[in-house]
């Protein structure tokens, strides 16, 4: 006879045998011994999680010769015949290859046949997401009201493209990863029945490696079993499956936590001398930082991660040597390089440059630390620096003036020249602040709020109506400066006031064009109000105008 693969041979034949599903084996269970079986089932998860074998087991629960039974005998004739995939009563459909119309319409017809031998026809179809729309849409009135001897189980992988008028008329089930213990638990009764010597330590790195898949975890034992014989080591395992050795990992957090940058990029030409597969490399090293952060953040770790309590006890000292932050860091990193690697045709430099950059990454100050900071440069500006000749702006007057200039005022003898003439001629402020715009569009923005107040030979006042303004315009006079005496070609003090409320007579650029769009929207809205069109539509829907706008100005 020719050898099965342990999927297939340790494939569920009960509920009970199922691992990992315990929410929908009970629930399926309550329902056949109620009698409350649903017409449409969708079981959606990941692969080797046991959806099709659900689905296989619910036949058998349903057309079992003792039945129906939540406990199939698996030795009558029917069990015997859905177990090996002939039974004629129980069709399995491949939605991936019949995905089509047609195949819909000729299921819509067999429907209306009664079973050939059992209580139920069932259809179970695979991959059901792979139906195209007009196959769903067929399907949508057979699956809402069915002949009463005609169950469809709808087994997915990807459920979200699924439409919700098919999941609406089913009852739905998400399968979930199965935990790496219960897979290292099945791993050691597999290898008790088949007689091959496993460890516990072995089981559990091939359980890992399956990443929740069941299916996968048998798969991956059937392979290392062809390489070892009947006797499996973890470094036997480690050589077949290209798994990261633990102690690869171990040295290169901690050349990250001490930011030896040579001691990672040596690492990087280790791996790639031995041909590691970067991704993997990746994707370990991402699982052994989210260890050591739920090992530092959590008081009992062991519920959220799946190692054992040695190894727990051996990450403890590292994870008390790097802060939180650093850890969250790295695994951001991590999970950018994984996907940057698939990507790249030189996946070795962009791993590279990521780990660099995080023995760049510097532990992170706490805020308490971040803010005596704070308070130690604002004394020191309070007090001046007295080596360094400079005056520092004081805090502004407590009147509501805040008439205040920022830097000392300029001797008439260090004056540039300038005629009589040129300082008497009046300034004219849309062209200062047109300038500002084009030199600097922040400084223009921040005197597009303020007015020309006072002008004398050699000193200008602007004035702002709003402190928010004021504030900004004082913390960019400098610039200011610069930019109005490239425009003027002379040298000048500057100062600010402020006002509450408005000034009267004076207006900014900002009011200025906010008065001449009202008075635009008033001249547009009195030549159109008086257009037959307008005013028959508003006798029409009784309504109102609104507002107005130019079309024509904004082509």
């Amino acid at each position: 006879m020719s050898y099965q693969v342990l999927a297939r041979k340790y494939r569920p034949q009960s509920f009970e045998d199922v691992i990992g599903q315990e929410h929908i084996t009970r629930t399926l269970k309550n329902a056949v011994e109620s009698g409350r079986i649903a017409h449409g089932f969708l079981f959606s998860g990941m692969r080797g999680v046991g959806k099709t074998t659900m689905a296989r087991i619910l036949a058998k629960a349903l057309n079992c010769e003792k039945g129906p039974t939540m406990s199939p005998c698996n030795e009558c004739s029917h069990c015997l015949q859905i177990t090996q995939g002939n039974a004629m009563d129980v069709i399995e459909i491949d939605g991936a290859s019949n995905t089509g119309v047609d195949d819909i319409r000729e299921l819509r017809e067999n429907v209306l046949y009664a079973p050939a031998s059992t209580r139920y026809k069932i259809y179970i179809i695979d991959e059901v997401h792979m139906l195209s729309k007009a196959a769903f849409n067929a399907l949508l009135k057979t699956l809402e009201e069915p002949p009463s001897h005609v169950i469809f189980v709808f087994a997915t992988t990807e459920p979200q493209k699924v439409p919700v008028t098919i999941q609406s008329r089913c009852q739905c089930f998400q399968f979930r990863s199965i935990p790496v213990q219960n897979i290292t638990d099945h791993i050691l009764r597999i290898s008790e029945q088949e007689g091959f010597v496993i460890d516990r330590e072995s089981a559990r790195l091939i359980a890992r490696s399956s990443e929740g898949s069941m299916r996968d975890a048998q798969s991956l034992l059937d392979q290392i079993l062809s390489f070892c014989g009947d006797k499996i080591t973890v470094a036997d395992i480690k050589l077949v499956l290209g798994v990261i050795d633990p102690e690869v990992l171990d040295e290169c957090t901690l050349a990250l936590i001490e930011q030896d940058a040579e001691r990672v990029m040596n690492l990087v030409e280790r791996l790639h001398s031995l041909g590691v597969d970067l991704v993997e490399f990746c994707r370990e090293l991402q699982l052994y930082f989210r260890n050591l952060l739920m090992i530092k953040i959590l008081k009992s770790p062991n519920n959220v991660i799946h190692i054992e309590k040695e190894e727990v006890e051996k990450l403890r000292p590292i994870s008390e040597t790097v802060e939180e932050d650093r850890l969250l860091a790295f695994i951001e990193y991590l999970n950018k390089t994984e996907e940057e690697i698939r990507h790249s045709t030189h996946p070795r430099i962009v791993l590279e440059v990521a780990l660099l950059r995080m023995t760049r990454i510097k532990p992170l100050l706490e805020f308490k630390e971040i803010l005596d900071q704070i308070e130690g440069l604002e004394k020191k500006l309070r007090a001046g620096d007295a080596g360094s000749g400079r005056t520092l702006i004081q805090d502004p007057p407590a009147d509501n003036t805040y008439r205040a200039s920022t830097s000392p005022e300029h001797k008439p003898s260090e004056q540039g020249p300038i005629s009589s003439r040129e300082a008497s001629l009046p300034l004219d402020w849309e062209k200062i602040v047109n300038h500002a715009n084009k030199a600097n569009p922040l400084v223009g923005s921040i005197l597009e709020h303020g007015f020309l107040e006072e002008t004398e030979p050699h000193k200008i006042i602007i004035g702002f109506k709003k402190k928010i303004h004021y504030d900004m315009a004082v913390e960019k006079k400098e610039k200011m400066v610069e930019i109005i005496k490239g425009l003027l070609q002379r040298d000048f003090a500057l100062a600010f006031s402020l006002h509450n409320g408005t000034e009267p007579g004076k207006k900014t650029l900002t009011e200025t064009k906010e008065d001449l769009q009202k008075e635009k929207k008033d001249r547009l809205l009195k030549e159109n109000l008086g257009n037959h069109v307008v005013q028959e539509a508003l006798r029409i829907f009784k309504g109102k105008v609104q507002d107005v706008k130019d079309f024509g100005a904004e082509h």
